[in-house]
């Protein structure tokens, strides 16, 4: 019997190799599905190009501006950009319904918190993300992905 309404497949990416191995993976197993490459925004990561004294009160956080928030959005866009352009198949000829979205705050909190309030029926993401700075090439989860594995009530994937 044909399934009549697609699944929808949450695919969050950080600009890590583990996260575009988890795009490249969730294209070839879920193909006709719709596909959402997510991007969480974490306000206390100190961005590329924020000085140490941009922060409310000289702190290096991130302030939450409208400005802020529009640079973050086209950090964002680039990243989807290059990880589509990444792709070893043209996404223009592969059969995915793909929408990326965004969100601001701790990553893993977000990923939860998009898993609970969209419609979401799985989540695949990578093992470590951008923030290993180890290198150590572990089989361990990082933070992220274990804490997303341990909270959402979806069935989750994690691609080294």
């Amino acid at each position: 019997m044909a399934r009549s309404t697609s699944m929808s497949i949450l695919v969050p990416h950080d600009g890590s190799e583990h996260a575009q191995a988890a795009l490249e993976y969730a294209l070839e197993t879920f193909p006709g599905e719709r596909i959402v490459l997510f991007h969480a925004i974490d306000p206390f990561e100190r961005s590329a190009g924020v000085d140490a004294d941009d922060g409310p009160d000289g702190t290096d956080h991130a302030p939450l501006t409208e400005a802020w928030h529009d640079s973050q959005r086209g950090v964002a866009s680039e990243l989807f950009e290059k990880a589509l352009e990444r792709l070893e198949d043209d996404p223009d000829t592969l059969d995915i319904d793909l929408e990326t979205d965004t969100a601001v705050g701790s990553p893993p909190q977000t990923i939860v918190g998009y898993v609970e309030d969209a419609t979401v029926d799985q989540v695949v993401m990578g093992s470590r993300g951008g923030s290993d700075r180890r290198g150590t090439g572990d089989l361990r989860l990082g933070s992220t992905a274990e804490l997303v594995v341990r909270r959402v009530e979806v069935p989750v994937t994690v691609v080294r």
